[in-house]
């Protein structure tokens, strides 16, 4: 009778934990909680009897049982805070999403569901961060190497991402086909002949990866495939191809690096200076069909080195960059501007398909153009003082390689009435190019 007792003293203990799970976190899964109640039991009854063997029969100590209750106990450490973000800022991806066991619209079983519940747990488990930190400090100290399944460590401090097929586009594996860049041609006529029914110019801008322009930096061992990157490739057909605008400020940058540092070493993205670089470059572009366009000089910033920096690289592989990195490995130029005009308002569309906006408004009468940017997370660098050559400036963002979504858009766009829409898209993320679509006539 004690043992049952027992029993379901700890069974409450363990379904309380699971609780914090399935029921805080992803909503309430009945069936999934009479799965959890029923194992809970099987195990709390089996642990107390082995407990009650393990005195009396074996005849061990109190001691040696707290030993075994602590290791059984810590077992369920992970599960006494479940993290609900939908994005990690620091690893810049998008966190797996709960999955239920059985669909709760088609009543079908989710035979995958064992794998999709552990993605989840492994992206939300309590302490993982300070575990993968801990586990490569131990990494380090045993094979004085730095580097995981997401990123790794290349010469001189440099950190560089291993996520989406990174390695790949550093060697040229992969280039596009003539069917492949057909279809990037035509969907993006297809987009410039929508837009020219509203007045709208179309232009596009091709972002470097980091590892493009601190290549020498990379890891030995990768050998160049192909002569030519897939950037440079898109690049020079369209060029060639559309009459669409197209920028790609891999000169700029090149050109910049020579007395700056352009790129974050511990993150994947340029810093203001970088930022800066490539702003001038797509200025100049837009000031050819815009002759009274704006382009700000170095003169309208206060610009100062500062001990702050990008740190997702550092951040997946599980280090505390700042702690781990010299000082001046920390320190880039910050760019703020001496006499802002804008305000912005930040909203999310539509949460779910993780689609917001950054508007800007101008108070400077002297601005008279509006444009809309459909840009990632390396746009968020400059969006701010872009925003201050427009009277009304939209920043439509597509992070963490979301596909643009211009069709759920239209009416927005249509309203807005931009002079100009831009296309920015980093090195990584070319590929969504092919599966860009206009809304329908």
């Amino acid at each position: 009778m004690r043992r049952l007792i027992i029993s379901i003293i700890l069974t409450l203990l363990l379904t309380s934990w699971g609780h914090r799970l399935y029921l805080t976190d992803v909503g309430f899964d009945y069936k999934l909680f009479i799965i959890i109640i029923t194992l809970s039991y099987m195990i709390c009854y089996k642990l107390v009897q082995y407990l009650a063997r393990f005195k009396i029969v074996e005849n061990n100590s109190r001691i040696d049982i707290v030993f075994v209750v602590c290791v059984v106990a810590f077992m369920f450490v992970p599960v006494l805070h479940i993290n609900r973000d939908e994005i990690s800022v620091q690893e810049n991806r998008s966190l797996a999403k709960y999955v239920p066991l059985i669909d709760d619209e088609t009543g079908l079983i989710n035979y995958n569901f064992g794998k999709d519940f552990e993605n989840w747990f492994n992206d939300r488990f309590f302490g993982r961060r300070q575990f993968i930190k801990n586990s490569k400090t131990i990494d380090m100290l045993i094979n004085n190497e730095l580097k995981n399944f997401d990123a790794m460590a290349g010469k001189e401090n440099w950190l560089f991402t291993k996520r989406w097929n990174s390695e790949d586009m550093f060697r040229n594996k992969y280039l596009f086909d003539d069917e492949e860049l057909a279809k990037i041609k035509f969907r993006l006529e297809n987009l410039q002949s929508w837009l020219a029914k509203q007045n709208i110019k179309l232009y596009l801008m091709l972002v470097p990866d980091k590892e493009r322009v601190y290549g020498e930096f990379y890891p030995d061992g990768y050998v160049k495939l192909n002569e030519q990157a897939k950037i440079e490739q898109a690049y020079e057909f369209l060029k060639n191809e559309t009459d669409i605008p197209v920028v790609y400020p891999i000169k700029a940058l090149e050109k910049a690096k020579q007395k700056y540092l352009v790129y974050y070493k511990t993150g994947t993205h340029w810093n203001h200076r970088g930022a800066y670089a490539a702003y001038l470059e797509m200025m100049k572009m837009l000031k050819k069909d815009f002759p009274t366009l704006k382009i700000l000089s170095e003169a309208d910033f206060n610009i100062k080195p500062q001990f702050s920096a990008d740190e997702d690289i550092a951040n997946a592989l599980g280090i505390d960059a700042k702690s781990t990195f010299p000082k001046e490995d920390m320190t880039y130029d910050v760019f703020e501007l001496k006499n802002q005009t804008t305000t912005v308002k930040h909203e999310f569309v539509n949460k779910e398909l993780r689609i917001e906006t950054f508007d800007f408004v101008s108070s400077n009468p002297r601005n008279k153009l509006r444009a809309i940017f459909y840009a990632d997370s390396q746009f968020l660098r400059m969006n701010w003082y872009v925003a201050e050559s427009f009277k009304e400036m939209q920043h439509i963002y597509v992070g963490y390689g979301r596909d643009f979504d211009i069709p759920y858009m239209a009416e927005d766009i249509e309203n807005f009435a931009p002079d100009m829409l831009v296309i920015a898209t980093g090195e990584r993320f070319l590929n969504r190019l092919m599966k860009l679509e206009a809304p329908e006539e």
